[in-house]
């Protein structure tokens, strides 16, 4: 009466489909080893032997449209509000290309393979395609687990293209000053600091712009980042430069009706936007090809130069896996000649 079978999943990972039938009526399950499997399959079919069970009725189908309805429902407001703005634009474009009346049981590989195609002929990157098959992967994951709308997840059995790999840009020492001094100079009074922070501490610009009074001690002279993307905490002592800047700023906000550190000027319970003073210094300081987070990825890059090792940088950067934190392992030209060189005087004759 059981049929188990097995098939990979995107991420390449072995999954195992019990199918029981009787009577012209399916119940389906997924499980993530065969032994379990086999193990739930021997116990459905000795109470369906002895009459203890039965299969359930065929699920009420549901749309597409439906579905996503429910998840911005019920689902975004959960995530993070930029991972929640984010996705929903992602929805309509899914929606118009698959079909929002289309009922989810009906939903084949071969459709989502033509999402695919379709967003690659809009000009959209491998990361953004990526992005779109993760949330509709989410979306049938929530809709089996939560739901019970449905009983597979299609998007599992579609490849996903290939991301390239990440931004490899750092700035060199010479950089780093342009660019604070051009945040010195700009008529945004909080730009310099939430710039030194993000060089010096190896943080995102949200995290930055979330501190708050609680998060900093200038007597300890340490910060505590919370509102991280990875929703861990972590800790980090502030060098000489930052503790001073920071200590400033501490004293500029205390009496103020906030307790953010980095304040708006219209709006004192919200951080500040930074988005035009940003812009502004980098057209000053001449530098190409920079983004906010390539300070991030200065600081991750200078501490492997200095001889940090990569539980050092993944603690500082507040990476989980070491994976994550190799591509802040390259070195410079420079850097690489100086090891060679020094390796060379102690093996040569």
């Amino acid at each position: 009466m059981a049929t188990i079978d097995s098939y990979s999943t995107s991420k390449g990972q072995t999954v195992y489909r019990v199918r029981i039938r009787r009577q012209g009526k399916a119940q389906t399950r997924i499980f993530l080893t065969k032994r379990e499997a086999t193990h739930w399959a021997h116990q459905q079919e000795g109470l369906l032997l002895a009459g203890l069970a039965g299969i359930p009725q065929k699920k009420q189908s549901h749309t597409l449209g439906e579905a996503f309805e429910r998840y911005q429902r019920e689902i975004l407001p959960r995530k993070r509000p930029g991972t929640s703005r984010s996705q929903r634009y992602l929805v309509p474009f899914i929606l118009k290309t698959i079909g929002a009346s289309t009922r989810l049981e009906d939903i084949t590989p071969t459709q989502i393979r033509k999402l695919c195609d379709a967003l690659e002929a809009k000009g959209n990157s491998p990361a953004t395609i990526v992005r779109n098959l993760a949330l509709l992967s989410h979306l049938f994951s929530v809709a089996i687990r939560e739901w019970e709308w449905v009983d597979s997840n299609p998007v599992r059995l579609v490849v996903r293209p290939r991301e390239p790999r990440g931004r490899e840009r750092y700035l060199s020492p010479e950089e780093i000053q342009r660019l604070l001094l051009a945040c010195q100079q700009s008529r945004n009074e909080h730009l310099f600091g939430i710039a030194l922070l993000a060089i010096s501490l190896g943080a995102r610009l949200g995290e930055v712009l979330n501190l708050r009074l609680c998060d900093v001690s200038v007597d300890k002279g340490f910060v505590e980042f919370r509102d991280t993307k990875n929703r861990d905490s972590r800790r980090i002592a502030l060098p000489a430069r930052a503790l001073e800047t920071v200590r400033m700023y501490v004293a500029q906000v205390r009496g103020l009706p906030t307790d953010l550190l980095f304040p708006s000027p219209t709006n004192s319970q919200k951080p500040i936007n930074i988005r035009t003073a940003w812009e502004g210094a980098l057209r000053k300081s001449g530098l190409k090809d920079v983004v906010f987070h390539t300070l991030r990825h200065t600081c991750g890059s200078h501490l492997a130069m200095s001889g940090a090792s990569l539980l050092d940088i993944a603690t500082i950067l507040g990476h989980r896996s070491l994976d994550m934190v190799k591509r802040y392992s390259h070195l410079s030209h420079g850097h690489l000649t100086t090891v060679l060189e020094k390796m060379q005087e102690q093996i040569s004759l």
